[in-house]
């Protein structure tokens, strides 16, 4: 599944495209292919009578369209909740409204021919070499490190302008590579970049196996971007963090072929998450125990 209400704040043709993005990568990255997967939309809106709102959910209704055709992943289900508005009155008896953003939640399910088959998140073995799948371009807007630095300098989140775009025929070009690469064994471990994006994808992935990693900014595909952060917490699209074995090296490097890819780090086993910047410098040195509780501690009652 894939939902996306703050890209709303900017366009909610690309919010939904996002949501589709992210609901098929997510398939992908387990052993599912482009052939076997359909979607479920999921709609949560306010008043259409509103011109406003209602050409927003037009832009929305298009992103389906064109991403499903484009993918070829058939919408089979949905279910639509409009006029999610609230009127009433505050304190001082003024008339007030409230409703809900433009809200799409997206569903994609697919058929794994052979579940031995299937890969999970986590890194494997020390010694694995660190992928990372697809470009990243300066996409930060209405990304969770523009809300985040936005709380903390101002006490309200940030939005920006440059929402994260879907490049659907790139995007199946390289999906289809990489399920020919899990379904032939090649990868170890494979991640869908999404909130958060890489930095986030590379703590989860070194975490989740209890192993550390070290990474550099340096070497990962980038469209002319100078900043740290930017490369670190973009959302660009139609991008996977894959640990692949260096007996498969070469093979899994033939089999992506033609698509951008680029090998970042490696896998290591002295549960150190280390990030190197673009000049080469430290910018990250933390234990993977201490990542691991940071991201757990605020979904405890």
């Amino acid at each position: 599944t894939a939902i996306k209400p703050n890209y709303s704040d900017i366009d909610t043709y690309h919010m939904a495209a996002c949501c589709i993005d992210e609901a098929v990568r997510n398939v992908i990255a387990i052993g599912g292919t482009l052939e076997r997967i359909a979607l479920l939309d999921n709609f949560c809106w306010s008043s259409s009578n509103e011109p406003g709102r209602l050409a927003q959910l037009k832009r929305a209704c298009q992103a389906c369209y064109d991403c499903a055709t484009g993918f070829g992943t058939p919408f089979i289900s949905g279910k639509d909740s409009m006029f999610n508005d609230f009127n009433g009155f505050d304190a001082q008896n003024r008339p007030v409204k409230i409703s809900v953003p433009p809200t799409l939640l997206i569903s994609a399910l697919g058929i794994v021919e052979d579940v031995r088959k299937c890969v999970t998140m986590d890194a494997k073995m020390p010694g694995d070499l660190v992928y990372i799948l697809g470009e990243t371009k300066d996409e930060l807007g209405a990304s969770e490190y523009y809300a985040l630095m936005g709380e903390k300098l101002t006490g309200k989140r940030f939005i920006g302008n440059k929402v994260p775009k879907v490049d659907v025929r790139r995007a199946s070009k390289l999906y289809q590579a990489l399920s020919e690469a899990i379904n032939r064994g090649l990868v170890a471990s494979a991640h869908s970049l999404s909130d958060g994006g890489l930095g986030i994808a590379l703590a989860e992935t070194a975490f989740a196996g209890g192993l550390g990693m070290d990474v550099d900014l340096a070497k990962v595909p980038m469209d002319k971007l100078g900043r740290n952060d930017t490369v670190l917490f973009s959302e660009s699209q139609g991008r996977f963090i894959v640990t692949v074995s260096p007996q498969k090296k070469e093979e899994f490097e033939a089999t992506m072929r033609g698509n951008v890819f680029a090998p970042i780090g490696q896998v290591t086993g002295d549960g150190e998450f280390t990030v190197r910047g673009l000049n080469d410098n430290i910018l990250i040195k933390e234990n993977i125990d201490e990542l691991k509780e940071a991201y757990k501690k605020t979904l405890r009652w």
